[in-house]
This record gives structure tokens, C-alpha cells and sequence, in this order.
């Protein structure tokens, strides 16, 4: 009766609506759509698994990116650090910076008969090595003299063997000239004696108390000051280290195009490289 007509005329007019409604029409005229759509969502490379991957890549970037920023921030107007050396050991072997490539290194500036000041911060980056020897991240810490004339190989033998210092401490010396040139590498600051006090032998030198942070790449990453303590030393080398492995692991395991995308083009990143690579070595 009434209603039969009533959902005919319903249905006519939707079927109207439908007509003139490209993508409407499209859906509801196509037979087996809803099939159709299926079936091509089942053969769509995109899966869970690989959206997944490639949201916890892009979040390591964005990750990356955000504190790439930071510490951009915290050493912007930071010079230009770091250079070759060619020292010695205790033993008398030569020592450049090339040799210890593939690992990270700690330098730090100082002389055996410092009374107070070098102690203190070698007992404090003793400390914070110990602290990154228990999470696996191993670093070298170098000791190099700005008091080559009295620090002799056998008085740092001596002095380590009998300082309560981390076991791996590598003490360094040389001629005033290799040392002067190491140093300027780095920025030290260091007074020179007079002659009167060089023949006394009895004299005390300022100079600049700052640890340096090199990559295993032999690039200069941080310093850290006397006003850190050993909580906050060790904290800033562990992000530094961490995010600097991190972005390794990303290069090597990462396509070229996906590595640009997160983390930006490599030469991009290291202009300081080419420049510390074409300075002249110590004669």
C-alpha cells in the first residue's frame, strides 16, 4: 500500500543522488567492492611491521635531530679544536693523535708537580671513568705535560704508578716545541718560567684546567671545566657518547636517501673535519 510506495520513491531517489555523484556512484555501482578493497589492502607491501620500522626510524631522527640541536645551542661560538701531536711515552715511543683513532680519548694539560689543582681533577676524571667502565663506554684518558723539562718519562712513570689514578691514564711528554704545538692545538693557556726559576727547578705554572672530549674519529666533541662536578661530567659524556654511537649505528645500517632524511648529509655535519685534516703534523 501506502509505505510500499512510499520506500519506492525512496529508493528512486537514491538512486538519483547516486548518479550524480561520481565517487558515490562509483562505490555502490561497482560489483564486489567491498571485496575489491579488501583484496588490495592484502597485497599492499605496506604492513604493520613496516610502518612500525619506519615510525620508530623517523622517531630516532626527529630523536637525533632534537639533540643535535641542543648541543649546538650549548657550544655555539665554540673555536675551532684540535690538531696532530707527536709526543712520547714513559717508555720513549712515539705517540701522535693518529693512534688513537677508533677510540674515545680524554685529554687533559697539567704537570706532576702541580700541588693541588691537577690532582683533584685527575682523581675527578678517575672517578667519572670508572662510572663509564661500568656502563661499557670506554674511554682513554691522556695526561700530556706542560712541563717537559722536569717531566721526564721515568718521574710520570713514577707518579702514576704511585698516584691512586685510573689504571689506563697514558702520560705524555716531549720537547718544549711539540709541547707548545700540542697545546696551541687545544687552546691550553700555560705560563713558561722564567730562566732564574728553570734553574732553581723549583717553580709553579698556570694554566688552563679543561678536559678534552675527542670522538674515535679524532674529532673534538666537548671540554669540560673544573667547575663540573664528577656527576655532571660523567652525565654529559654519556648523552655525547651515546647519541654519537647511535648515529653511527643509523649511517651503517640505513639506505643513503633514508640517513640524509633523519639525519641530515654527512660532509653537512663535519665542515670542521676537512680543516683539522689539512693542518700540518709536528715536525
Amino acid at each position: 500500500g501506502r509505505s510500499e510506495r512510499r520506500s519506492t520513491a525512496m529508493m528512486r531517489v537514491g538512486r538519483v543522488a547516486a548518479l550524480r555523484s561520481p565517487v558515490l556512484c562509483r562505490y555502490l555501482c561497482t560489483p564486489g567492492s567491498s571485496t575489491s578493497v579488501a583484496a588490495r589492502r592484502l597485497k599492499s607491501p605496506v604492513t604493520w611491521a613496516s610502518a612500525a620500522t619506519t615510525l620508530a626510524v623517523l622517531y630516532a631522527g626527529y630523536d637525533m635531530q632534537y639533540r643535535r640541536q641542543l648541543h649546538r645551542q650549548r657550544t655555539a661560538g665554540r673555536p675551532d679544536l684540535g690538531g696532530p701531536f707527536k709526543l712520547q711515552d714513559p717508555e720513549g715511543k712515539t705517540v701522535t693523535q693518529a693512534d688513537f683513532l677508533g677510540q674515545w680519548v680524554l685529554l687533559y694539560f697539567g704537570f706532576t708537580k702541580c700541588p693541588d689543582i691537577c690532582p683533584q681533577e685527575m682523581d675527578k676524571v678517575s672517578n667519572v671513568l670508572k662510572a663509564l667502565d661500568e656502563r661499557g663506554q670506554i674511554v682513554q684518558p691522556v695526561f700530556i705535560t706542560i712541563d717537559p723539562s722536569r717531566d721526564t718519562g721515568e718521574r710520570m712513570k713514577n707518579y702514576f704508578s704511585e698516584g691512586d689514578f685510573h689504571p689506563r691514564w697514558l702520560p705524555l711528554t716531549g720537547s718544549f716545541d711539540a709541547v707548545k704545538h700540542a697545546c696551541r692545538a687545544y687552546r691550553v693557556y700555560f705560563s713558561k718560567p722564567t730562566p732564574e726559576e728553570q734553574a732553581r727547578g723549583d717553580y709553579l705554572i698556570d694554566h688552563s684546567i679543561i678536559s678534552y672530549l675527542i670522538n674515535p674519529e679524532g674529532i673534538f666533541m666537548d671540554y669540560f671545566g673544573k667547575s663540573l662536578s664528577t656527576n655532571e661530567m660523567e652525565s654529559r659524556m654519556t648523552v655525547i657518547i651515546k647519541d654519537w654511537e647511535r648515529e653511527q649505528f643509523l649511517r651503517q645500517n640505513l639506505p643513503i636517501w633514508l640517513q640524509d632524511l633523519v639525519l641530515g648529509p654527512l660532509d653537512a655535519m663535519r665542515p670542521e673535519q676537512t680543516s683539522r685534516a689539512n693542518r700540518s703534523s709536528p715536525k
